[in-house]
């Protein structure tokens, strides 16, 4: 791990995913290191390379370089949630691999491509307290646009409850972090519906960060994936059974709630989701490890 360069070309200066990069790239305590490019000139080209990027930079440009130096390297994709880009470099006999955030049906089962979870946003972890005490059966914050607004009406009359309304992701007038962090730890359940352009959000990750149970719904009319988009997530993960609560609508999705609530099966569900997240995790570790190793080998000897 410590002969690999990690380079993160970047405009965005909040850093937005970096605690989450660090953890599931394995890197605290490896003594490797992160290395943020924000020009050209402050990449570098003399080893192998996992480069880490999105659609806002124009990244071909790094990968160029690292293809004229002779290098090889691997792409960790963020951001792609509207499943634009081509990702032709997959085809070019240096590059050994793709991370990417968000499920690609053309590239599920690529055997490049590993696909994992889009995590927490930078320092949400720092305002965890792991308390014990849930005085929310539910909590929901974000822009109530979309069928958002119809998983409100049927949640609404469950009590106690607490929502947030916004104007658009990181707006201004959104929760902190540490508000909106703290919010989850007193909340049972937190209802995760899909994101402005995707099935997928932050808001599944950091509700299992913050020991809640997720509740969202299978799927999308544009991903019609099966049995669920969270199914294909975990894929890579090598696990099957997800224990949060996935549902085909939202009215199926409270009827759930309210049978694990009668049934006296919340401490037991939050267990499980406890247990899976960090099992999940350990398991993307393990295969981005797997794949980051390759760096460090010919690639004759990987194509094997």
């Amino acid at each position: 791990m410590k002969n690999i360069n990690i380079q993160w070309v970047t405009q965005d200066a909040t850093l937005f995913e970096l605690d989450w990069l660090n953890e599931i790239l394995g890197i605290y305590g490896s003594g490797t290191e992160i290395h943020i490019v924000q020009n050209f000139e402050e990449f570098k080209t003399d080893k192998n390379s996992l480069v880490i990027c999105n659609h806002v930079v124009n990244y071909r440009v790094f990968l160029d370089a690292l293809r004229q130096n002779s290098r090889h390297y691997g792409v960790f994709l963020l951001s792609d949630e509207n499943l634009y880009e081509q990702c032709e470099w997959l085809h070019d006999p240096g590059c050994i691999f793709c991370i990417r955030n968000y499920v690609h049906p053309m590239y599920v089962q690529h055997p490049k491509v590993l696909t994992v979870g889009l995590g927490y946003k930078r320092h949400f972890q720092e305002y965890l307290t792991k308390t014990e005490e849930r005085r929310l059966l539910w909590s929901f914050a974000g822009t109530p646009h979309g069928e958002r607004r119809q998983m409100l009406e049927v949640f609404k009359d469950l009590e106690p409850n607490q929502t947030h309304d916004c104007s658009g992701f990181c707006a201004s007038d959104a929760l902190t972090t540490r508000d909106y962090a703290q919010m989850l730890e007193q909340s049972k359940f937190a209802l995760c519906p899909p994101g402005q352009d995707s099935m997928d959000s932050f808001r599944l990750y950091e509700a299992l960060e913050a020991g809640c149970i997720p509740v969202a719904t299978a799927r999308t009319t544009r991903l019609p994936i099966y049995p669920s988009y969270w199914h294909a997530v975990m894929r890579s993960a090598e696990i099957y059974e997800i224990p949060f609560i996935i549902q085909d609508s939202w009215e199926n999705c409270r009827y759930k709630v309210e049978e694990v609530l009668d049934n006296n099966k919340y401490e037991q569900m939050q267990k499980q989701c406890q247990e899976f997240w960090q099992r999940v995790k350990r398991n993307w570790k393990y295969k981005i490890e797997g794949k980051l190793s390759l760096l460090d080998l010919d690639y004759r000897v990987c194509a094997r």
